[in-house]
C-alpha cells in the first residue's frame, strides 16, 4: 500500500509539474519566438503533445463523449472540405505547406480536446502548479508596465505606431497586438490564482494588466479592457451570476470603439499604391473566390493563412498581390492579417459551416462549464477568452495565432480547478474533495467541506482523478 501511495504521489507530483511547466512555457513563448525562431512551433508542439492524452483516452477506454464526438465529426467534415479543395484546383503545389496550414486550423481543438483528457484523467494540485507561473507573471507585467510608463514620455523603440499623438506601446515585439495577447495571457493567470486563493485579489496587478491595454491604443485592446471592467463589476464587485445585459453593453460599446478602424480597414482604405487596405482587398477577394469555387473553397495554404503567406500562393499572383506593398513574397506583412475570408475562400460552403460551428461549440462548452462553478474568477476569465477571441477573429487571423492555443489550454483547464476554489471559500482543507463514488463528486454548487455529501475528512489529492472539480461531461 506505501508503494502504490508513492507512486499516486508521484504520478500527481509529475502531472501537477507538467501544468505549471506549461503554463509558464505559453507565458515567455511570444517573447522567446522574438530571438528564437524554432519557439515559434512551441504552441503546435504542445497542442499534439495534450492531443495524444485524448487519442489514449478513446483507445484504452474504447469510448467517447458525444460533445467530443461532435468535436472530431466537425474537424473531419472540415478537413475533408480543405483537402478536397486543394485536389480538385491544384492551386496550393507544396503538402507540407497543407500540412502545416492543417495544424494551423485545428491546433486550438486539439489542445482543447487533450487538456480535458489530461486533467481527467491525472490528479493536479493547481494551487501548487500556478505558482511559479503566476510569480513570474506578475515580474513580467511589472516589466512591460515600467517600459509602458517610459514609452508614453521616451522614445525607446518600443512603439508599432503613432496613434491619437502617442506611441502605440510594443514593448520588444515590434507590434502592439502582441503586448494585447500577452497581457491578456497575464489576466487569465492572475483570475486563476484569485480563484484558488480568493484573499488574492491581485487588484494592483489588474491594474496595472487594463493600464497596460489602453498604452496599445489599438481599438481591440479598447474594447477587451472595457469588456473586462464591466465584467469584473458584475461577477466580482456585485456578485452578479448573470451577465447577459452586459454583453448587450459590451457588444454595444465594441461597436463604437471599433467603427472607427472599421471605417479605415474596410471601408476607406489605407494602402497608398492601391486606395485600399490588405483587409479589404482579403474581403473582396475572398468573396469573389467563395463565389467562383462554390460550394468547394481553394484548399488549405491557398488564402489568407499564414503558409499561405510563407510558401506565398499562386492565387496572389493571380490576385496581383505581388505588386502590393506588404503583400508581397518578400514583404508579406499584410498577408496574415485576416480570418474569415480565409476560411470561406479555402473551405467554402461545406467547409465554412462546420468550421463556424466548431469555433461556436468550443466557445460555448468552455463557457458553459465556467459558468456551472459558480466562481465568479473562473467565470471572469472564460467570458473574457471568448469575448477576445469573437472580436479579434473579425480582424485579425486571432484563431490560427498562438494566443488561441495559449488561453484555450489555461480556458479549459481552469473549471477543473472550481473544486479547490470552493474549498478555499468555505475554509475547508485543500484536498478533501473525495473520489466519484456512491457520494457522488463535488458538484458545482454543492457544498464543499468535511461533512458534505461525497467529502471524506481525510486529506485527498487537491483533484482526484476524473473529478476535476467541475468536470466535463
Amino acid at each position: 500500500m506505501g508503494s502504490a501511495r508513492m507512486r499516486g504521489t508521484d504520478a500527481k507530483t509529475g502531472a501537477t509539474g507538467l501544468i505549471g511547466l506549461v503554463l509558464t512555457v505559453f507565458l515567455f513563448q511570444t517573447l522567446l519566438e522574438n530571438y528564437i525562431f524554432e519557439t515559434s512551433y512551441i504552441d503546435e508542439g504542445l497542442a499534439a503533445f495534450f492531443f495524444c492524452f485524448f487519442v489514449l483516452e478513446v483507445i484504452t477506454g474504447w469510448e467517447i463523449s458525444v460533445r467530443d464526438l461532435l468535436v472530431c465529426v466537425l474537424v473531419l467534415l472540415i478537413m475533408a472540405a480543405g483537402v478536397y479543395g486543394n485536389v480538385r484546383f491544384g492551386i496550393q503545389e507544396h503538402k507540407a505547406a497543407i500540412l502545416l496550414d492543417i495544424v494551423s486550423h485545428f491546433k486550438f481543438a486539439a489542445i482543447f480536446l487533450g487538456v480535458r483528457s489530461f486533467v481527467k484523467t491525472h490528479s493536479v494540485d493547481y494551487a501548487r502548479a500556478i505558482r511559479v507561473p503566476v510569480f513570474l507573471a506578475k515580474i513580467y507585467l511589472t516589466v512591460l508596465f515600467v517600459f509602458g510608463v517610459l514609452n508614453l514620455f521616451v522614445n525607446l523603440g518600443m512603439y508599432g505606431e503613432i496613434r491619437y499623438g502617442m506611441r502605440a506601446y510594443a514593448f520588444v515585439f515590434g507590434t502592439p497586438g502582441i503586448v494585447t495577447n500577452t497581457v491578456l495571457y497575464i489576466f487569465m493567470l492572475l483570475f486563476m490564482e484569485s480563484a484558488l486563493c480568493p484573499g488574492k485579489g491581485n487588484t494592483v496587478f489588474l491594474a496595472m494588466a487594463e493600464s497596460l491595454m489602453l498604452m496599445v491604443l489599438k481599438s481591440r485592446s479598447f474594447i477587451l479592457a472595457a469588456a473586462i471592467l464591466m465584467l469584473y463589476e458584475t461577477l466580482i464587485i456585485e456578485r452578479k451570476k448573470s451577465i447577459s445585459t452586459r454583453l448587450v453593453v459590451i457588444g454595444a460599446v465594441g461597436g463604437l470603439i471599433g467603427y472607427p478602424q472599421y471605417q479605415n480597414y474596410f471601408v476607406n482604405g489605407v494602402t497608398a499604391n492601391t486606395g485600399q487596405s490588405a483587409r479589404q482587398l482579403f474581403w473582396q477577394n475572398g468573396i469573389e473566390l467563395f463565389k467562383e469555387h462554390f460550394p468547394f473553397g481553394t484548399g488549405f495554404g491557398t488564402f489568407g493563412s499564414g503558409t499561405a503567406a510563407s510558401y506565398y500562393s499562386n492565387l496572389y499572383y493571380t490576385l496581383g498581390f505581388n505588386n502590393i506593398a506588404g503583400m508581397q513574397p518578400d514583404n508579406t506583412k499584410f498577408l496574415n492579417d485576416t480570418f474569415w475570408p480565409m476560411i470561406f475562400a479555402q473551405l467554402g460552403l461545406v467547409g465554412t459551416i462546420p468550421y463556424t460551428a466548431l469555433l461556436l461549440f468550443i466557445l460555448y462548452e468552455i463557457c458553459r462549464k465556467g459558468k456551472e462553478t459558480g466562481n465568479g474568477h473562473i467565470m471572469l476569465a472564460v467570458y473574457m477568452y471568448a469575448i477576445n477571441v469573437l472580436f479579434s477573429s473579425i480582424q485579425s487571423s486571432y484563431p490560427g495565432n498562438n494566443s488561441m492555443v495559449m488561453l484555450t489550454f489555461i480556458a479549459t483547464l481552469m473549471p477543473f480547478c472550481a473544486g479547490l476554489a470552493e474549498e478555499a471559500e468555505l475554509g475547508a482543507p485543500v484536498g478533501s474533495v473525495a473520489p466519484v463514488g456512491p457520494g457522488g463528486p463535488a458538484a458545482p454548487g454543492r457544498p464543499v467541506g468535511p461533512n458534505a455529501p461525497g467529502v471524506t475528512n481525510a486529506p485527498a489529492s487537491p483533484v482526484a482523478p476524473g473529478n476535476g472539480g467541475a468536470g466535463w461531461s
